[in-house]
């Protein structure tokens, strides 16, 4: 093709066809297996329309709280907001509510399109570095298939961003060869400075592992890739940390196992309970028994390669050395909560299936169908909810669970399940998000409710998750949570929950468990108060 311009020619030369990167068929499938992981997310939100609670409400909150602060100009709002919660996943979601708008959707979806591809690569390349590219891939598919975390990628937590990044400084200290390679040595110091700003427990995951790295292989003597690391990762992570001092003694009491911390979250540190504590999170929360049985295997099979060829041992021992030394920095901290495994878990997945690609042609393919098995038997139970059991008692997420919040279940090891941490099957729970949305439409400016109505924990209808509807609707919520329903004004609307409120129709609203949420525009005792269902089903 050629252009004439008076004597002279330009040739411009077009492809004669398209490729697609040159990468190996065990990246394509680490790619397909992130690429189907987001695209069931983004079914389960779509069919979730129940309401958050406990800290995913928290944190949803946060994410809207940040939107509003940047969308006002306000860009150092997400720096000095007052929370003892570290920032960066409220702020990853509140950008996604930009382009998604003022929906739950838009800021965990935006959290998957950060995170799980960062937790991908770093798995991917961790395994591949260590043990090759197949291993990466089944890697992946181990870390993705973890029910835990398809359960936490479905709401807006802080573990499975601080998981993602784990791995990615695993990841990119690995390549840098010790330290040896100063730009590499920097990215992960990034990483690592955005692990600080994640979650507060970051350095529990990683600072035995870098401690491992610079020991072995000389990495120790890598002085200016050691600095690079430290400083970019001071440099991201101090001034949040500086502006939030004061908040350094409740993050502190809280790891410290304080008051409100169940009993059985706190076990004493010399004990059988302490030690085999994380034993039981990883069976009946992070992993259950089809993957456990794959991390047995691939830790004794890495720890017994390592003792017996020391010398081409390769990363293996800061692999295991890592993956131990986390264990026990989360063993120790007083405060234990199941959601904390969820850190080890790109140690895990390397070393769960590192083993797999050494196999035989048939055994190999025998053990990668069987981890196939088990990912959509996870995939089962955290995404669908098949099979699942609707007991009323409250999932260990909960701070009513029975053994309390964040305790697993102990004595035996659950093979496959539903009831996790947060959430499972997708639940339609009422849509009082829409409720607060038409309400908005029709010239509500305040929201209230009972309390009473509305415990906080409550995974159906509770204050956390309806502070968060409220700001996501722009709808206001009194500051002090204190009202006279005979003082109501016509731009404030009333939540009023019950069984049945005879005399008034249809509820606007029916939660899963039964219960019905009315709306009262003006004093509900007053003659002729206005029941508002304007264009709802049940209205």
């Amino acid at each position: 093709m050629s252009s004439g311009v008076g004597s002279s020619q330009v040739g411009v030369r077009l492809p004669s066809r398209l490729h697609a990167p040159a990468w190996s068929t065990a990246a394509w499938a680490a790619i397909g297996a992130t690429l189907l992981f987001v695209a069931l997310t983004v079914w389960w939100l779509v069919q979730d329309r129940a309401m958050p609670y406990g800290d995913a409400a928290e944190h949803l909150l946060t994410a809207f709280v940040f939107h509003d602060d940047l969308r006002a100009g306000d860009l150092l709002g997400p720096l000095t907001y007052d929370s003892v919660y570290a920032p960066l996943t409220p702020l990853v979601g509140s950008l996604g509510v930009f382009l998604g708008g003022r929906t739950v959707g838009a800021a965990v979806l935006t959290e998957n399109l950060v995170f799980v591809p960062l937790l991908a690569l770093g798995c991917y390349h961790t395994a591949r570095l260590a043990y090759g590219a197949s291993a990466g891939a089944l890697a992946v598919v181990f870390a993705l298939g973890s029910p835990m975390l398809i359960e936490q990628f479905h709401v807006l937590m802080l573990d499975a961003p601080q998981a993602a990044l784990v791995a990615a400084t695993v990841w990119l200290v690995l390549a840098s060869d010790r330290f040896r390679r100063v730009d590499v040595a920097a990215a992960a110091g990034a990483v690592a400075g955005l692990g600080l700003v994640a979650k507060q427990s970051f350095p529990l995951y990683v600072a035995g592992f870098v401690a491992l790295v610079l020991l072995r292989g000389g990495g120790w003597r890598n002085g200016r890739g050691i600095a690079a690391f430290l400083l970019v990762a001071l440099a991201i992570a101090a001034p949040w940390y500086l502006v939030h001092l004061d908040a350094t003694g409740t993050f502190t009491a809280t790891a410290g196992g304080g008051p409100t911390v169940p009993p059985l979250a706190k076990p004493p540190l010399v004990s059988l309970d302490n030690l085999t504590w994380y034993f039981w999170a990883t069976a009946n929360g992070l992993l259950f028994a089809p993957l456990l049985a794959f991390a047995v295997v691939g830790i004794v099979v890495a720890a017994v390669g390592a003792v017996r060829a020391r010398a081409q041992a390769g990363v293996t021992p800061e692999l295991l050395g890592g993956l131990v030394l986390a264990w026990l920095a989360i063993t120790v901290m007083p405060h234990h909560d199941l959601r904390y495994s969820m850190g080890l878990i790109v140690y895990l997945a390397v070393l769960a299936t590192a083993w797999i690609p050494r196999l035989r042609a048939t055994a190999r393919a025998v053990a990668t169908a069987l981890l196939l098995a088990a990912v959509v038997a996870t995939t089962l139970g955290a995404t669908f909810g098949v099979a699942r059991d609707d007991s009323p008692t409250p999932l260990p997420g909960n701070r009513f669970a029975p053994r309390g919040e964040g305790v697993p279940p102990s004595g035996g090891i659950t093979v496959y399940s539903t009831r996790d941490l947060l959430v499972s099957g997708p639940r339609d729970g009422g849509d009082l998000l829409g409720l607060m949305k038409d309400l908005r439409q029709s010239g509500v400016r305040q929201v209230l409710w009972s309390d009473a109505e509305a415990p906080l924990w409550e995974a159906e209808y509770n204050a956390n998750g309806l502070h968060a509807f409220a700001r996501m609707a722009q709808l206001t919520v009194p500051d002090d949570g204190v009202f006279d329903p005979a003082q109501l004004e016509a731009r404030q609307a009333l939540l009023i929950r019950r069984p049945s409120l005879p005399g008034t129709g249809p509820p606007c609203a029916r939660l899963d468990g039964g219960d019905g949420i009315w709306v009262s525009l003006g004093n509900p005792a007053a003659p002729g108060a206005t029941a508002y269902c304007a264009g709802r089903a049940g209205g």
